[in-house]
């Protein structure tokens, strides 16, 4: 860990990174996709017909830090905006995300999460979160199946994390000066086999996400990202 940042916590080493934006440098951060806000990128039909029809582009890109057992570690969501290539209706765009997470072979495992809902806060839905057997159930719409999702790794506890977020991009890749800002985090991780049939499986994941100055609550939901 970096001498200067000896002591302090990771919302203050944030901090200290947005206010550093001042001298023109722009700011650095984890960017494995190498992306810019603005760049395109394509979603393959093999992620789901849902995303057929779209067009994503980088909105937003925002890195995440938390600190476990005394360690630091990132991870990079790349915040996409899909319009419908058919419609062109800026109101029937789709909110999605791809998570890329760092694994312990040394490069990345990511996602791409849609967004399935989000509200104000509620204290009786943070009660659900909260709820010591680690469990969360959502019910489709559509068929009202219910499917329920567990904490990742059986943890109880929520994580917290220091998020970068970058609303624009200089041409080699940092945060432009002025155009970073810094938020807090909390936040719940779940996942479930999900039948895809053959006789297979695939992991699912559900991130349960809270502004922890506005009490915003966002539920993220989906699959491992194809490239």
């Amino acid at each position: 860990m970096d001498t200067d940042n000896k002591g302090k916590t990771l919302w203050e080493m944030l901090c200290d990174r947005v206010h550093g934006s001042g001298n023109g440098a722009g700011v650095a951060f984890a960017n494995p996709l190498d992306l810019r806000v603005g760049s395109a990128l394509p979603v393959a039909y093999s992620n789901g017909p849902e995303y057929a029809g779209y067009d994503f582009t980088v909105g937003e890109i925002r890195e995440y830090n938390r600190r476990i057992g005394g360690q630091e570690y990132r991870f990079t969501d790349y915040v996409l905006r899909g319009v419908n290539t058919k419609s062109m209706d800026a109101n029937d765009a789709m909110p999605a995300r791809v998570r890329v997470v760092p694994n312990q072979a040394g490069a990345n495992d990511s996602v791409l999460l849609r967004l399935y809902d989000e509200f104000e806060f509620s204290e009786d839905f943070l009660a659900v979160v909260k709820d010591t057997t680690g469990i969360f159930k959502i019910t489709e719409d559509k068929t009202g199946a219910e499917e329920s999702y567990s904490r990742i790794n059986e943890l109880r506890d929520s994580y917290e994390a220091a998020v970068l977020v970058v609303a624009e991009t200089t041409a080699d890749g940092k945060g432009a000066p002025g155009k970073v800002s810094p938020a807090k985090i909390e936040y719940w991780d779940y996942w479930r086999d999900a039948d895809i049939g053959g006789g297979k499986t695939a992991k699912e994941f559900v991130f349960v996400e809270m502004n922890s100055d506005t009490g915003w609550i966002q539920i993220w939901r989906g699959r491992e990202f194809f490239s």
